[in-house]
């Protein structure tokens, strides 16, 4: 009855959603459905959706906190918004069940905005599979989802878009690399935006010419997306440092922290010197970003 208390409570619309009262829902074992779905589903639809973005947010402060359960029956819940709060909430989990889950909401959920959510939370597992860290049926059928539908031409722009970004790490699939280069050569803004990302993901070689021609290109968005593809590819993306380094003082801001990021992935004296530079003479922002690089790179040597 604590659970049934709880959600009866967080569900009236003047109650203040905090940790102390969304905490019971963390840790939730699939045995406590029964009590948690009725409750759930008496609450109103808009309630619902703040109830779960809430969660969301938390989750991202708390690791202590663990609402995947609750999310996971969210998926099932008859509000849109609701659902793609679910999927969003659901990316840092390395679960086969919710890997499983968020595969078939990709493919057969009726709303676009959940597809696309949940090809976006499915980029942590794809990556997990390029490392060999999930077990072969879960990488095939994580791999056949993704290509089914980020080469799809029936799907809506944003649900094909976001399953080719999580599809790029799938390295040896020359469709998904195919499309990669048709979608950047495109007109679609947002279709060559993603193809950067699915670059960056890949690090395979042939990418970096393409990468580097971004990094000058006029719009900020291809600019961000560039050099956010140069800090995925890692040291081996120090050829790029020429093109990288002038975005340092980009005139918009979030091509700069974009690119001082990326030095902090890509590592190398000739990034941390830069990066050190910026944590002395740049502004506020900038050198919180340059420090947290910092951090992020010397992490990296100790790991090496």
């Amino acid at each position: 009855m604590e659970l049934t208390s709880t959600l009866h409570t967080i569900g009236a619309l003047d109650h203040k959603l905090a940790m102390r009262s969304l905490k019971p829902l963390s840790g939730l074992q699939a045995n406590a459905y029964n009590e948690f779905w009725p409750s759930w589903a008496a609450i109103v639809p808009h309630r619902r959706g703040e109830i779960a973005h809430a969660m969301v947010e938390l989750a991202e402060d708390n690791v202590d906190l663990d609402f995947t359960q609750a999310l996971l029956w969210m998926l099932d819940d008859d509000d849109t918004q609701v659902r793609v709060n679910a999927a969003e909430g659901l990316w840092e989990s390395e679960r086969s069940q919710v890997l499983r889950r968020l595969v078939t909401a990709l493919l057969s959920d009726p709303a676009p905005t959940v597809r696309a959510a949940a090809a976006m939370a499915l980029g942590r597992f794809a990556y997990r599979a390029a490392l060999d860290e999930l077990d072969s049926s879960d990488t095939e059928a994580l791999h056949n989802a993704l290509q089914r539908v980020a080469l799809d031409a029936r799907q809506p722009s944003e649900v094909r878009r976001r399953a080719l970004e999580s599809a790029g790490y799938f390295v040896d699939d020359d469709a998904i690399q195919q499309q990669i280069g048709r979608d950047y050569d495109s007109t679609d803004q947002l279709l060559r935006e993603s193809a950067l990302v699915a670059m960056g993901r890949s690090m395979l070689p042939r990418w970096r010419p393409t990468i580097t021609q971004a990094l000058s290109h006029a719009s900020p968005a291809l600019r961000y997306e560039a050099a956010r593809a140069a800090g995925e590819m890692g040291e081996d993306g120090r050829d790029l440092l020429p093109k990288l380094v002038p975005l340092l003082n980009d005139k918009d801001s979030e091509v700069a922290f974009a690119a001082i990021w990326a030095l902090g992935q890509i590592g190398g004296e000739t990034a941390q010197r830069m990066l050190k530079q910026i944590a002395k003479e740049g502004d506020d922002a900038r050198r919180q970003a340059a420090n947290d690089a910092l951090d992020e790179l010397m992490m990296g040597d100790n790991l090496v």
